[in-house]
């Protein structure tokens, strides 16, 4: 009888178990994208909560929380500083950030890439009043495509109500003012991820063409990328074939000459296409310019392309 009991016992708690799996799993967010996004602090401005902060590292947590519920593969700035050795100091203006992002896309490591950049500032401020303080936290930003270097949009978060905190120091020193701006910051990036994953959305959809792409496997809509393209070795009467073959492609949308020396010439190649696509589509035009596609060295790496003919 007792082990019996024993029985029905394991059997409900296996049951339970299955039923709690369940739960959970449907608690994952459904259809995530997949899209990686880097979310980054900046604190050049003096008024701004320094990066070193808890407080910022309480916004930083809270954000990507957020935005890893709304199906974003969120890439975390600590793990770029450990990965690549990068130092992310304090008060290093926006245009720093963003340089560093971008060396770590054209680095050969795809676990520290990213397409989309977040990148904020937190403000807080602390009014005196004649019977308390009133204290306020606003948080802004935007969102770049890294690829192109184009801002996609902006934002910005406050709470329509204030925080009041205690006058006198004796009842709420430094120290207790900085947990209740933590605890208030981290309140304010939790609404500010909602808006921020619906904003990403919209980000997205600029750079994915909503979901519309065409049979050549790049996106209508998508935004064009301009690359560095080197044309090494190859003879005018080749060069001229090469542009013309390129231009007569629907997701190519320009190719302008900068340069021209004896063993090269320096092109602005501006496209829609992914890279897989615009290999396809310069081997293709090296063969209707009658060269030897075998004869040749082809390099693409971030937004920099070198052709090469080894004839």
């Amino acid at each position: 009888m007792f082990r019996s009991k024993i029985r029905q016992l394991l059997k409900k708690l296996a049951t339970v178990s299955t039923i709690s799996l369940l739960v959970a799993c449907s608690s994952f967010p459904a259809g995530a994208n997949g899209t990686k996004v880097v979310v980054i602090g900046e604190d050049s401005n003096p008024r701004s909560v320094v990066r070193d902060s808890e407080i910022f590292k309480r916004v930083v947590s809270q954000l990507q929380e957020t935005m890893n519920r709304g199906g974003y593969y969120v890439v975390d700035e600590d793990m770029l500083a450990v990965k690549l050795g990068f130092s992310f100091n304090t008060r290093r203006p926006k245009a720093e950030l963003i340089e560093t992002l971008m060396v770590a896309n054209n680095t050969h490591d795809a676990t520290v890439q990213s397409r989309l950049a977040v990148v904020f500032a937190i403000f807080p401020s602390v009014k005196e009043l004649s019977f308390s303080k009133k204290l306020e936290v606003r948080i802004r930003g935007d969102i770049y495509d890294l690829k192109t270097l184009s801002p996609l949009a902006s934002f910005e978060y406050k709470p329509k109500k204030a925080y009041l905190i205690p006058k006198d120091v004796s009842q709420c020193d430094a120290y207790c003012i900085e947990e209740i701006v933590g605890k208030n910051a981290r309140t304010v990036a939790r609404e500010l991820g909602t808006v921020l994953t619906k904003k990403l959305k919209v980000a997205v959809s600029k750079i994915d063409g909503a979901s519309t792409t065409s049979t050549a496997g790049s996106s209508v809509g998508a935004l064009p990328v301009t690359y560095n393209f080197s044309m090494i070795y190859f003879s005018v009467v080749e060069a001229i074939k090469i542009k013309k073959a390129m231009m007569a492609f629907s997701d190519v949308t320009g190719f302008e000459t900068l340069s021209v020396e004896s063993s090269q010439r320096q092109i602005a190649l501006t496209s829609k296409a992914d890279i897989g696509v615009l290999e396809e589509h310069i081997i293709e035009a090296v063969m209707l310019a009658n060269v030897n596609a075998d004869n040749i060295s082809l390099n693409m790496s971030g937004t920099d392309i070198e052709l090469e003919n080894l004839n």
